[in-house]
């Protein structure tokens, strides 16, 4: 069976910047490594005392593995939070010593992913690397998919294929997974229709589908799920969407308690994090600094905020925003698959929620307040907003991705609170579309 070989086509010539990369990612992660490879790192390392010591103090083995092999050992952070093998330079020394052979699956491959989808073996970017945030966020078209060549991996062998679509014949659930996602990477990408329209009608579609078409469906939905797919593109769909959605474009009350209460665990318990100093940064710039704890800001007051800020975004500058969380989106719906999730709805409403928390996020962030501050001075000596917005987006999506997309512990967390408050619940969903 030959394979076709896909992914979106800003990555196609992705390379890493190494030393010239603004935010290493050889810091505060638990790095896994196989068995092989932590056997090929300790004979390497063990002919050097330093590195043998480095082995020793850094790389263990986990005792309560997980994923079978894939967790064997792990690399442990130092107490600065930075990989011990990490340079001064923000290079990694086994590398330049050793080249990429020992090095384990995680190192040797981040941020790249790779999928099989039936006949087709999928490369996708984290959006946690600086790079790949870059890239996606500033690309031309939100997503079109092109040819790699495997000898552009790190290793063109026995490549890590970090998922696999079942071939199960009777899985109706993962038959029409790959026609299904398209569809909504086509609705996605739409771009005739302001995000919030798209986001509206991808939710509304979740919903629909979701009673008849979920994990453990025994009805082969073929006919209803084109038929409900076709009828969400539709122009016609679309601009009846629009019609009610201009009708009251302020954030719901509820949606913003939600979004303030999800950020507040994020500072509290993670602090140290960067996307938890942008978003106390957020709070106590909206609040004055008048109140000590996030919870006593009042609600009012924080709509009233970030209301004034979203009010005052002119047409050209909210279409380029817009451009950034749509491509934003799409990577999310190819990389993260839907089949992970008892249902589309049920995926949806998460994804809906976290572009929520990054809209607002960014929208509300000083740095949009004061570039609005510029132009409303009519100052002629302001530099076009582009390259300051472009930074913004990419400094805020990559720590984003760092903090809760690729944080599986606390995207459990805000899965639970939604579910104990019954917000899986398209009644909830609109509040969040409006972001």
């Amino acid at each position: 069976m030959s394979l076709n070989y896909k992914t979106p086509e800003y990555f196609r010539d992705f390379q890493c910047l190494g030393d010239q990369c603004p935010d290493t990612c050889c810091q505060c992660w638990e790095v896994k490594l196989d068995s092989s490879h932590y056997q090929l790192l300790r004979e390497k390392m063990s002919q050097n005392e330093r590195e043998k010591e480095l082995f020793e103090n850094y790389i263990y083995i986990n005792e309560q593995p997980v994923s079978g092999d894939h967790d064997y050992a792990f690399v442990r952070m130092t107490e600065e939070g930075r990989c011990p093998m990490l340079s001064k330079d923000k290079l990694c020394t086994l590398h330049n010593k050793y080249g990429i052979e020992p090095l384990g699956d995680v190192c040797a491959f981040y941020p790249r992913v790779i999928s099989r989808c039936g006949n087709d073996m999928e490369l996708s970017g984290a959006l946690s690397c600086p790079e790949v945030a870059r890239l996606c966020l500033l690309s031309k078209r939100p997503i079109k998919l092109s040819r790699f060549n495997t000898s552009q991996l790190p290793r063109s062998r026995n490549y890590p294929i970090q998922r696999e679509l079942p071939q199960n014949p009777f899985d109706y659930y993962a038959e029409h997974f790959h026609s299904l996602r398209r569809g909504l990477l086509e609705l996605a990408a739409n771009e005739k229709f302001p995000l919030n329209v798209r986001l509206y009608a991808l939710i509304d579609l979740a919903q629909k589908i979701s009673s008849y078409y979920h994990r453990d469906c025994s009805t082969n939905p073929t006919e209803r799920l084109a038929n409900d797919l076709q009828q969400a593109g539709r122009d016609i769909n679309l601009r009846k969407i629009q019609n009610y959605l201009e009708q009251d474009n302020s954030v719901s009350p509820i949606a913003l308690l939600i979004i303030r209460a999800i950020l507040e665990i994020k500072i509290t318990r993670f602090p140290d994090e960067k996307l938890s100093q942008m978003a106390a940064e957020i709070f106590s710039e909206i609040g004055g600094r008048a109140y000590s704890q996030i919870a006593d800001l009042p609600i009012e007051d924080l709509q009233a905020g970030y209301d004034s800020v979203r009010q005052n975004i002119n047409m050209e500058m909210n279409k380029k925003i817009d451009a950034y969380f749509t491509r934003y989106l799409c990577n999310c719906l190819f990389r993260e698959w839907y089949f992970t999730m008892p249902d589309t709805f049920t995926y949806m409403q998460m994804l809906t929620i976290r572009m929520a928390m990054l809209r607002f996020l960014f929208y509300a962030h000083p740095r949009v307040k004061q570039l609005l501050a510029k132009y409303a001075q009519g100052n002629d000596e302001v530099e076009p907003p582009d390259a300051e917005l472009d930074s913004l987006a990419i400094e805020l999506v990559y720590n984003f991705a760092r903090a809760v997309d690729q944080n599986l512990s606390f995207l459990q967390l805000i899965y639970t609170a939604i579910s104990e408050q019954d917000m899986f619940n398209f009644d909830y969903s609109p509040g969040f579309v409006k972001f």
